[in-house]
């Protein structure tokens, strides 16, 4: 594969898998404020593939040196570290939700 395409279906992976871990934002914030999913197998399991998508993103964000050409040294330390909290996140919410609640809102 060519280095261009290869970079730009990198960079898209990234993008997409970062805007479902974004997504997963709202899921989490919705259902510990407003109880929108009764089945507690469903939002169980929605909060683990929130986590599966989250995973690569600081995998790529570090393994990549050719993510984004465009950025300096210093945005792309921001997106590593972005995407490292955002595991992080993703990784407290999950063990919360698959360990503690059980399908009903928090607050």
């Amino acid at each position: 594969m060519d280095t261009r395409p290869k970079m730009v279906a990198e960079a898209r992976l990234f993008i997409r898998l970062a805007l479902l871990s974004f997504a997963g934002f709202v899921f989490y914030y919705a259902h510990l404020f407003f109880g929108v999913l009764d089945n507690a197998f469903l939002f169980k399991a929605l909060a683990v593939t929130f986590l599966l998508a989250t995973v690569p993103l600081p995998i790529i964000a570090v393994n990549n040196k050719k993510l984004f050409p465009e950025l300096t040294s210093g945005g792309k330390t921001l997106i590593t570290f972005v995407s490292i909290l955002l595991l992080f996140h993703h990784f407290l919410m999950t063990f919360v939700f698959v360990l503690f609640l059980q399908g009903e809102r928090v607050f």
